[in-house]
């Protein structure tokens, strides 16, 4: 599968405060494959983008002077930097409402599976892969009401992963506790999370070598912090307010005092909020940063490979994804635009041609589309690629599905009932 390619010339400008904007709603059953016609920041003030004509073959980065290198060629089996190739879409059979995705080996057989939330089902489904970018259906999980995300991660520390979700209907996380062997679970764990828990992030935030939870509540404004107490049970959570109507919540160590923070993206104020921790899982507002307006999903990377992790959020309602540089330190610079077109709705950092620095790779729910965003901070030229998934897409993720050494990448798509499982076909 070839990309459709734009390339992006980055122009210096000074963007103005964005202001907040409405809400807007959220977003095949037999496997099949689709065609298709068809992603780090320079420290300095906001860019804007201007779009070229698009071409319709991959292209190395250039500057406006000179071409250097072979162009690469999908199929050929060579990985070259910037050249992003899949083989045609295969679409997968999920449920009427996929709104999340996970990847992580589920069942312990050293295969990558894949683990949806499916929002009008009330239900997590699970897709077991056998290592060679092929999956099956595997258990259908009742929630609590309409889960909203979901994630696998060992809970109670007995090697085995459980599966997390975030059900705000209810007001709860659920736990379901894996106890083996393949994929058995105990039932699902009601865990108290404020009023409308939406997104969810895991990791060890107090260094006890247990895991914890950070929930973003989008009614209450806030995030809040469940620490674990072991055997998959946690303390009352922490509440930490944040901006309005927080979307999405991640954690890193953005300021680069080995401890991790919280970043959490505020959808009715166009903006972000950092909490820097403070001591074992505790954490401090460093306060609010200018995105684009409704952002949803957020990821954190380092982008130009300079040390330190920069920001991006997905617009649903702009028509722009927007870079927040690191600074060090907890800081960030003003934020960059990189125009894509309305209906964004998550981005994640990986590096798909295997040159270093990792690209900004997107759904958009408007179009159908996987869009690639390469060069950002290592070019004055960025490459947009867009590919033809699903329809509604509203979560991606990636990991090496066939042991090829290439990521390859799968979206789960809302308005598709079903997935789209991308393998990278250098």
């Amino acid at each position: 599968m070839k990309p459709r390619l734009l390339l992006v010339l980055l122009a210096g400008c000074t963007p103005t405060a964005p202001g907040s904007s409405d809400g807007a709603p959220d977003g095949g059953t037999a496997s099949t494959t689709l065609g298709s016609t068809s992603g780090h920041v320079s420290e300095t003030s906001s860019q804007s983008t201007t779009t070229t004509h698009p071409t319709t073959t991959p292209t190395t980065s250039t500057s406006d002077d000179s071409t250097t290198g072979t162009s690469p060629v999908c199929g050929d089996g060579l990985r070259q930097p910037g050249e992003f190739c899949f083989a045609p879409g295969v679409r997968l059979s999920t449920g009427p409402r996929p709104v999340a995705v996970a990847i992580a080996d589920l069942d312990l057989d050293g295969d990558h599976d894949l683990l949806f939330a499916d929002f009008e089902a009330g239900e997590l489904t699970l897709q077991t892969g056998d290592g060679s970018g092929q999956f099956v259906a595997g258990p259908v999980l009742p929630t609590f009401l309409r889960p909203r995300d979901a994630l696998a991660a060992d809970v109670d520390g007995d090697g085995r992963l459980d599966l997390v979700f975030a059900d705000p209907g209810v007001g709860l996380v659920g736990v379901y506790r894996h106890v083996g062997p393949g994929l058995v679970y105990d039932p699902p764990q009601p865990v108290q999370a404020g009023t409308e828990p939406r997104a969810l992030a895991a990791a060890d935030l107090d260094g006890d070598g247990l895991l914890d939870l950070a929930v973003a509540d989008e009614f209450a404004d806030a995030v809040l912090v469940l620490l674990g107490a072991g055997g998959g049970e946690f303390a009352d959570a922490v509440v930490y307010p944040v901006g309005d109507e927080p979307y999405d919540v991640i954690i890193a160590d953005v300021d680069a005092d080995g401890r991790l923070d919280l970043v959490s993206a505020d959808q009715n104020q166009a903006r972000v909020t950092v909490l820097l921790s403070d001591g074992p899982g505790t954490f401090v507002d460093a306060g609010q940063r200018f995105v684009n307006p409704e952002p949803r999903r957020l990821v954190a990377a380092d982008l130009n490979l300079d040390g330190l992790l920069d920001l991006a959020t997905a617009s649903f309602t702009a028509d722009h994804l927007s870079i927040l540089p690191g600074l060090g330190g907890g800081e960030f610079g003003e934020y960059i635009p990189i125009v894509l077109g309305e209906g964004l709705y998550a981005v994640i950092g990986a590096d798909l041609d295997g040159d270093g620095p990792p690209e900004l790779v997107a759904v958009d729910h408007s179009e159908g589309e996987l869009v690639v965003i390469a060069g950002l901070g290592v070019s004055d030229v960025v490459t947009i690629a867009r590919f033809e998934i699903g329809a509604g897409p509203m979560d991606l993720a990636a990991a090496d599905l066939n042991g090829d050494g290439a990521l390859d990448l799968v979206t789960a798509d809302a308005f598709g009932a079903g997935a789209t499982v991308l393998l990278a076909d250098p």
